[in-house]
C-alpha cells in the first residue's frame, strides 16, 4: 500500500443513490478506504437534487484541500458548479476529482481514473494534478435565461432528448444498456430541427445552418456511457471539440452507430468537426431543441457554451 497524504485534506461528497444505491450502502467501507489513504478525510451524503452543490461550496470555503465528486456525472457536474462563484473558482487551490460510484461515469473516463473505488482513492491521493478548462453554458428554461458550468460533455439535439430519457429510467440494467436503449428509443422517434450555430474558431468565425439530429460539445472525451465524442480533444487546450450530425438514413444511421464507440464519429457521414473556443445555437423554428451538460437534461436553445481555459486543478491519472 502506497504512504499516506498527510499534508492535504479531502472532502467526499456522496451521493448515496449513485450506482443504484451501492454508495449509500457502503459508506462504512468507503469511510475505512479513504482513511488508509488521507490522514484528514471527511465523508458527507448528499440528500436531494443540488445538494453537492452546496455541500462543494461549503468545503472550498473551509479551506478543504481536494473536494471529490462521489458518483455518477450528475454528482461531478453538482460538485463542480460548487467549486466556482461568478464563473471563478471559490478557492483557486482547491483541487477536484473524482471517485467512480455512479451509472454513467464518463467523467471517470476522460480522467482515466480507476474504475475500484480503493484504486481511484490512491490516485486522489498521490496522482497528477493539472489545470483543467471548464465550459460555460448560457441557456434557455421555461422561466428565463440560466448559466452553468459543465467540465465533459455538452449538447443539444437528439442527444439531449437520450439524457432525459435515461435520468427518467430506472437505470437498474447498468449505464450502457440504459444509454443505449434510450438512444436507440430517441433515434427512432426524433424529429431533427433547423439550427443556426456559429463557432469561434482559431481561423476565424464559422456559421453552420442545417437539419440537426445531434452536436456533441466536448471538453472532455466521453459521455452516453462511452461514445467517444471527444477522441481528438483535450481538457487543457482552450478548446471545445465539437462534433454536428446531420439526419441520414435509418440504414446510413445504423451503419455509423459504432463510431460513436470506437472514435470515429468524424467519419461518419453527414458530420461536421468544429474546434471552437465559443459555440452558439438557435433553432429556426419554433420546435424546442433540447440540451444536456453532463448527461443532465436542463434546458433548451438557444444556447452559448463558452471555454474557460485552466481554471480548476484536477487530480487523475492523466
Amino acid at each position: 500500500m502506497q504512504e499516506k497524504n498527510t499534508t492535504e485534506s479531502i472532502c467526499l461528497i456522496v451521493n448515496p443513490r449513485a450506482g443504484g444505491g451501492r454508495a449509500g450502502a457502503q459508506i462504512d467501507k468507503l469511510r475505512h478506504w479513504v482513511s488508509q489513504y488521507f490522514e484528514r478525510a471527511e465523508v458527507l451524503l448528499t440528500e436531494a437534487p443540488g445538494h453537492a452543490t452546496e455541500l462543494a461550496a461549503k468545503a472550498a470555503r473551509g479551506g478543504t484541500d481536494i473536494v471529490a465528486a462521489v458518483g455518477g456525472d450528475g454528482t461531478c457536474h453538482e460538485v463542480v458548479n460548487g467549486l466556482f462563484e461568478d464563473e471563478k473558482p471559490i478557492v483557486p487551490s482547491c483541487i477536484f476529482t473524482v471517485i467512480p460510484f455512479g451509472t454513467g461515469s464518463d467523467l471517470v473516463r476522460s480522467l482515466r481514473m480507476p474504475l475500484r473505488t480503493e484504486e481511484a482513492l490512491a490516485v486522489a491521493a498521490s496522482g497528477t494534478t493539472r489545470m483543467t478548462d471548464i465550459g460555460v453554458a448560457e441557456f434557455t428554461t421555461d422561466t428565463g435565461k440560466r448559466s452553468e458550468l459543465f467540465v465533459n460533455v455538452a449538447g443539444f439535439g437528439a442527444n439531449g432528448e437520450v439524457a432525459r430519457r435515461s435520468n427518467q429510467s430506472s437505470k437498474r440494467f447498468g449505464g450502457m444498456v440504459t444509454f443505449v436503449g434510450a438512444t436507440l428509443r430517441t433515434l427512432a422517434s426524433y424529429k431533427p430541427q433547423p439550427v443556426r450555430i456559429t463557432a469561434k474558431t482559431s481561423q476565424g468565425v464559422q456559421l453552420w445552418e442545417d437539419e440537426l439530429l445531434s452536436a456533441f460539445v466536448a471538453n472532455g472525451h466521453y459521455c452516453g456511457s462511452g461514445m467517444w465524442v471527444g477522441a481528438d480533444g483535450d481538457m487543457s487546450d482552450g478548446q471545445f471539440e465539437a462534433s454536428l450530425l446531420r439526419p441520414t438514413s435509418p440504414l446510413q444511421t445504423a451503419r455509423d452507430f459504432p463510431k460513436l464507440y470506437n472514435g470515429s464519429l468524424t467519419e461518419s457521414s453527414g458530420v461536421t468537426r468544429l474546434v471552437c473556443e465559443e459555440i452558439s445555437a438557435e433553432p429556426t423554428q419554433p420546435d424546442p431543441v433540447t440540451i444536456e451538460l453532463d448527461g443532465e437534461s436542463c434546458g433548451q436553445l438557444p444556447a452559448t457554451f463558452r471555454i474557460l481555459p485552466k481554471v480548476l486543478p484536477v487530480r487523475a491519472a492523466w
